[in-house]
């Protein structure tokens, strides 16, 4: 229980002081030890047939993208231009897969922490819905460009909530991975492509 409890002081230590304090590389060595205890005593290792696998990554990328575009009348000043540039921007994701390859292991080390096991830790003392919202305060708090607070700052609070919820429906850290993935690459895919009109002109 002390472990457990030193590492609860690990994630909160990271959730309020990185980056102003704790940079990345800190960060990720103070979590390791928290990734390990989740992968061993959190995680429900199964064999799953492709088909399973392929089910859930299937229908995370479908939630993700429904996740993104209801939440888009809050985040983006011109939703209907977002998508767009969301579809424009696909071929500049594949020249920048360097990027795309280091948000699919930030989004899996975000999962396991703030998700796998910060939620699993947080059910120990608490009700599942203490459990989820705070998890989800602490995951909005770490991530800084959700500040000053407005609608984008709510959007972002609303999915983490929403993803605390699919991990305690589901179960499956796979599944809140490729939600979480699938939102972050879809946003970037935009994101390029706006950087890219604007330096045309």
């Amino acid at each position: 229980m002390g472990l457990l409890a030193l590492l609860l002081i690990a994630v909160l230590s990271l959730s309020f002081l990185y980056p102003r304090v704790i940079g990345d590389r800190l960060g990720f060595i103070l979590m390791l030890p928290v990734i390990a205890y989740t992968t061993y005593f959190y995680i429900d290792w199964q064999v799953a047939s492709f088909f399973q696998l392929f089910t859930i990554a299937l229908g995370g990328v479908f939630v993700g993208v429904a996740l993104l575009l209801l939440g888009l009348p809050m985040s983006s000043p011109e939703p209907k231009k977002f998508v767009a540039n969301t579809f424009y921007g696909f071929k500049f994701l594949k020249e920048n897969k360097g990027y795309l390859f280091f948000q699919l292991g930030i989004t899996g080390y975000e999962e396991f922490i703030w998700r796998a096991f910060l939620i699993s830790t947080l059910m120990l003392a608490l009700p599942v819905w203490a459990a989820i919202c705070l998890s989800s305060v602490l995951f909005w708090v770490v991530h800084e460009e959700n500040r000053p607070l407005g609608w984008h700052s709510l959007e972002f609070f609303i999915f983490a909530l929403l993803l605390g919820v699919a991990y305690v429906v589901t179960g499956s850290v796979l599944f809140v991975w490729i939600v979480h993935l699938t939102r972050n690459a879809l946003i970037l895919s935009a994101s390029f492509y706006e950087e890219h009109d604007a330096s045309l002109g």
